[in-house]
Formats: C-alpha cells, sequence, structure tokens
C-alpha cells in the first residue's frame, strides 16, 4: 500500500512547484489531482500534449506518480443526453489519465434522482462505467466509482460495478463513517473488497478504525494507493499534511 496525497481543498492553490516539494519531503509515493475545480497545479483537460509531457517530467523527477485523476463526472441523470455528455467528457480523463501516467479516473454515480426506480438508476449508471472501460482497453486506466452520496452504500456501488463487468471498472472505498457496522469495516469489505482499486482516507485522528482497514486492505492483497483526502478550514496547510503524514505512519506501524 502506497500513500498518496488528493490536493481537494487542503491543495488547491498550491503551485506544482509547492506541491511536489511537501510530498516529497513528507514520504508521499503519489499525488491524486483534484480536477475541474479550478486548481492552481495545471492538470486539466485543457493541457495540450506539449503540456502534458512536462506535467508528467516534472513529478517523475521528484520520484511521485499520478494515482488518479478525480473528477467530477456523474452519471445519475435519467436523461440519456446528459449522462451521454458525462461519458465523452469521462473518456477525454482516460487520455489525460493515460498520458500522466495514473491509474484511474475518480466518477459518480452519487445520487438518486426523484421518481426514478433505485434498480434503474443502478443499471444506468453500471452501463456507463462499461463505456468508459470499454475506451480505456489499452491502457492501464480504472474507471474508478467511489463510494459516494447516496452510493456510498456497498450494494448500490457494487451492484453498478458489476453490470459494468468490465476489467477497467472497479470501486473507489471513501472511508464513509456510514459503511461501519458495530463500530467495523469488515462486514462492507467482505462486499467491496476485491474490487477496490482506489482508497480514500480522510482525518485520520477521526473516531474511524482505519487501522482495522488497513488490516483488512492487507489481507486482500490491496498494493494500490491509499490517498489523503483532507479538508481544509485553515492554518498551515504544509503542517496539517506533514502531521497526516506522520500519523498515517503511526497507524500503518500498527498494522503488522
Amino acid at each position: 500500500m502506497k500513500l498518496s496525497l488528493d490536493t481537494y481543498s487542503i491543495c488547491q492553490t498550491m503551485g506544482l512547484d509547492h506541491l511536489l516539494q511537501v510530498l516529497t519531503s513528507n514520504g508521499f509515493a503519489a499525488v491524486e489531482f483534484r480536477c475541474e475545480a479550478g486548481q492552481a497545479h495545471g492538470v486539466e483537460l485543457e493541457a495540450g500534449p506539449a503540456r502534458r509531457r512536462e506535467l508528467r517530467h516534472r513529478i517523475e523527477q521528484a520520484g511521485l506518480r499520478v494515482s488518479v485523476l478525480s473528477t467530477g463526472q456523474r452519471f445519475e441523470s435519467p436523461d440519456p443526453q446528459v449522462r451521454a455528455l458525462a461519458i465523452e467528457r469521462s473518456k477525454r480523463f482516460v487520455e489525460l489519465a493515460d498520458d500522466m501516467g495514473a491509474t484511474g479516473i475518480r466518477v459518480f454515480g452519487n445520487d438518486f434522482p426523484p421518481d426514478v426506480p433505485r434498480e434503474e438508476v443502478v443499471r444506468y449508471v453500471g452501463e456507463s462505467l462499461r463505456q468508459i472501460g470499454e475506451f480505456a482497453e489499452g491502457s492501464e486506466v480504472n474507471v474508478l466509482l467511489e463510494m459516494h452520496g447516496q452510493f456510498y452504500y456497498w450494494e448500490y456501488a457494487l451492484g453498478a460495478v458489476q453490470i459494468a463487468d468490465h476489467p477497467h471498472v472497479a470501486l473507489n472505498y471513501n472511508s464513509d463513517p456510514r459503511d461501519l457496522v458495530d463500530g467495523s469495516v469488515r462486514f462492507v469489505m467482505s462486499k467491496v473488497g476485491d474490487r477496490l482499486r482506489h482508497v480514500h482516507l480522510h482525518d485520520l485522528a477521526e473516531d474511524f478504525p482505519y487501522v482495522e482497514l488497513f488490516r483488512e486492505l492487507k489481507a486482500r492483497g490491496y498494493d494500490r494507493y491509499l490517498s489523503l483526502e483532507l479538508s481544509y478550514s485553515g492554518g498551515d496547510p504544509d503542517n496539517i499534511i506533514r502531521l497526516s503524514a506522520a500519523l498515517y505512519r503511526a497507524l500503518m506501524a500498527q498494522v503488522g
């Protein structure tokens, strides 16, 4: 398991040089870029081929990888034309991820529209994922459905991935307290653990069983990225990241 940092809100104003310095000085293996949010890093669809090569070179020269590109693309709309636009934009992100050497793109099912049966939404979210997965064939890019919004519930998220039924489609676990059964992640991991190809961590000081999560992932042979998605409400972001990385290492030391 390798530590990544999601630029999310804590790094939104960091230029690439500053971001890379923070990552390398705190033992991160990779960075997850939040896209479509006007962040300062510049990893966006609008970056042309030369700019993409430059960005990737600078990241790799720092000894880092791009773990995932976090998009805001969602597929819960009952309107096929809206979904088609999201699918096509997601395909462009697959191309960007491939150019950047990233392992995946994050997308959403997210919420259930009113007056649409939930099983129908799960079906067409899964069908949307399949189309993007088919486009990703021949690359190392995974299409990662985040367990987020109303799709936090494992049965909906897993159902969509099963409907997609494609080797490039998998789950992004979100370390949501709503997943816990009797305070444990074990039940949800027994359902989705084999479908995970990316994991989001949050405030590691929160009352969430991270050590148990790490043990469950290790037992399943998970060797991909754990990406810190830190909210930011003030203070020195560099110091918050430093302390979070140190806490991660302390928790991981308990895994055995």
